[in-house]
């Protein structure tokens, strides 16, 4: 209060969760540094208010965070950007996972919400970044408005719960998107495969499959999928949905 009883405009600034949290944050900054060296990785953190420009781009509705720009992104509580190493796990990676995924790992931005770390963070997947139709479909893992739905239900984070486990739970959801992609799986794993093995055999399986080439178009097949002739017998006429 100030000394005419009116509240002082100090005291309603709002405080950003690193200043009543500053213990979780030096605890995030250091898990990620330590991550980065254990992976080769370079995540770099993006305080309160940064704008990065040069990123891919960011999903459009992304939370806690905007993109002002089609190349700019501010975070409005701070976040983390950069690329994921492609199996940070602690198991041998599968043959053929290069060719699965062209080799590369998730570039994606991580922004905090404000009530952090008692509401879990949100991870933006840029490269691969899911199409719109996918964000529809549980089977992929994507929340409608772009982010990655990385938990099992909204009480499955704890507040005292390691960034880094995010990052391992995106890191692998890169993979299982490449599988789903490549038609091996119909959905994503339950539990995920940071820890779930099982789908470790089919990332060698779908990387040494063959293509299997589309439907050709031809006679019996317009874009359009209306009947057509046979060129061969002007009076039979074909449906395609037959």
């Amino acid at each position: 209060m100030s000394g005419t009883g009116q509240p002082n405009p100090d005291d309603l600034r709002p405080i950003d969760w690193t200043e009543a949290e500053p213990t979780r944050l030096q605890r995030d900054l250091r898990d990620v540094a330590d991550f980065n060296t254990a992976f080769g990785a370079t995540l770099q953190y993006a305080p309160p208010g940064t704008t990065i420009v040069g990123s891919s781009g960011t999903p459009p509705g992304m939370a806690a965070g905007r993109s002002d720009a089609p190349d700019q992104t501010t975070f409005d509580h701070g976040g983390w950007h950069g690329a994921l190493p492609l199996w940070p796990f602690d198991r041998h990676a599968p043959d053929g996972l290069d060719a699965l995924t062209d080799g590369t790992g998730l570039e994606f931005t991580l922004t905090y919400p404000a009530a952090y770390p008692m509401v879990p963070p949100t991870i933006w997947p840029l490269a691969p970044e899911p199409e719109m139709v996918e964000r529809t479909q549980a089977t992929w893992h994507v929340l409608p408005s772009g982010g990655l739905c990385l938990l099992q239900s909204d009480g499955a984070w704890q507040p005292e719960a390691s960034l880094v486990d995010l990052l391992l739970k995106a890191a692998g959801w890169r993979v299982e998107y490449a599988l789903m992609k490549a038609h091996v799986i119909e959905a994503m794993a339950v539990s995920g495969i940071v820890s779930d093995s099982s789908f470790d055999h089919l990332v060698t399986q779908a990387a040494t499959a063959p293509t299997t080439p589309g439907p050709a178009s031809g006679a019996g097949d317009t874009p359009s999928g209306e009947p057509t002739t046979d060129p061969e017998n002007p009076s039979h006429v074909e449906d395609p949905q037959a």
